[in-house]
């Protein structure tokens, strides 16, 4: 029988691995089948278990701050590459029928440059535009110079910076970036449809990031603290399962600021966020695409869970209450390992429905990159945890 200590050990590292692997699941489904599945999830777990055991300490210990920024170069660089390469040929349709997530966002943008409502125009496959007012602003100069491709290697470049800045450690910022490169297939598919998913994800992280430092650091300037807090609001106009992690970001800052600070910038985030979608919503509530893919859904499963629409977010959003109880840093270990749980179990939830009523396993409503906004915020909490001298396997951001 295991005692204690391993146990604790087992369950880090196995709770670890599924916040890790399970978000590129869909990809490794939808070309090997689940003994690929079980394959690339044992191949993940063992993986994960040397590294932590032999390789981080070494990689930490040997690796200098200059050949981690120029190794981060070279991984930009590649992936630069990469979406040079991939890009043409995944928009040609050659591979499979393409995608328009791309396209909704550059038809949003060029319609918004023209002064036009952005969701009165549907994509070049026929749809409609499903991306929120956020996601539109935010892509608008990528758009502007014609490089909506490279959208999502611009804001993994920010997420080194900022982590970098944050961390004090290039090094484990390396770490951040290799992790996902390494480990998810799912990446590089989102990578190369330039799909909106890893944008996302990282400008949230990003902005709740460094609202949570620049709030419980003494001496922040108001000027410090409100520039991440209003990036905030305009990435929770991207998706709307980000806004179910906002009990977690109010309970990281009252737990290591105070209840005014944490009314206060939570209050400028959703002032943020209403001042970018609400005007879009009043312009015409019924031509606001956004809520009508979205609805349309979730309607698909009312057969199977009636009032689907409600229970789902409200069960993510008891469980976000339920998980900011836990005692939560201001280094946002737990903080962003929590907001990984909530946006796994919201996705997995849907698709679960999902597969019962198509009568075959499926994951993530079949479309892929979802796992995403799962993946990021996982890999950030775990490099947290390296940089506070701690294994994931033995660290305290899991519960005993």
């Amino acid at each position: 029988m295991m005692n204690k200590i391993e146990t604790h050990r087992f369950t880090a590292i196995m709770g670890t691995a599924v916040l890790l692997l399970v978000p590129s699941f869909d990809i490794v489904l939808k070309y090997t089948g689940l003994p690929g599945i079980a394959a690339y999830f044992i191949a993940g777990l063992t993986g994960l278990y040397i590294c932590d055991r032999f390789v981080v300490q070494l990689f930490i210990s040997r690796v200098t701050d200059r050949q981690s920024v120029i190794a981060a170069m070279v991984v930009f660089l590649v992936l630069i590459l990469i979406v040079a390469v991939g890009y043409p040929i995944a928009n040609s349709g050659r591979f499979g029928g393409g995608s328009d997530i791309d396209d909704a966002m550059v038809v949003g943008a060029s319609a918004l440059l023209r002064g036009e409502y952005p969701y009165y125009h549907l994509t070049y496959l026929g749809g409609m535009l499903s991306p929120m007012p956020g996601t539109i602003l935010l892509s608008v100069p990528f758009v502007f110079f014609g490089q909506i491709q490279y959208q999502n290697i611009f804001w993994l470049a920010i997420l080194f910076v900022a982590s970098r800045k944050i961390l004090g450690d290039s090094v484990l910022s390396l770490g951040i970036i290799g992790t996902v490169v390494l480990i998810s297939p799912t990446f590089y598919q989102v990578l190369v449809t330039g799909s909106d998913h890893i944008a996302n994800s990282i400008y949230i992280i990003v902005g709740l990031w460094l609202t949570v430092r620049a709030v419980t650091t003494p001496g922040s300037s108001t000027l410090q603290k409100l520039l991440p807090a209003i990036l905030l609001g305009i990435g929770l106009s991207s998706r709307s399962n980000f806004l179910l992690i906002l009990p977690l970001f109010f309970s990281v800052l009252v737990q290591n600021s105070s209840w005014k600070d944490a009314i206060k910038y939570v209050s400028v985030a959703l002032l943020v966020f209403a001042a970018v979608t609400v005007p879009f919503y009043v312009y015409d509530s019924g031509g606001f695409t956004p809520l009508i893919v979205q609805r349309a859904k979730i309607t698909e499963l009312e057969a199977l869970l009636p009032h689907a629409g409600v229970i789902i977010p409200l069960s993510a959003l008891l469980l976000s209450i339920g998980l900011a109880m836990n005692k939560m840093d201001r280094d946002c270990a737990v903080f962003f390992r929590n907001c990984a749980i909530v946006q796994l179990f919201t996705l997995l939830f849907t698709s679960t429905l999902y597969a019962i009523q198509s009568g075959h396993f499926t994951l993530f409503l079949g479309t892929g990159g979802y796992g995403m906004f799962t993946l990021f915020f996982a890999v950030v909490s775990v490099w947290i945890t390296f940089h506070n001298g701690t294994l994931s396997i033995r660290s305290s951001s899991w519960p005993r």
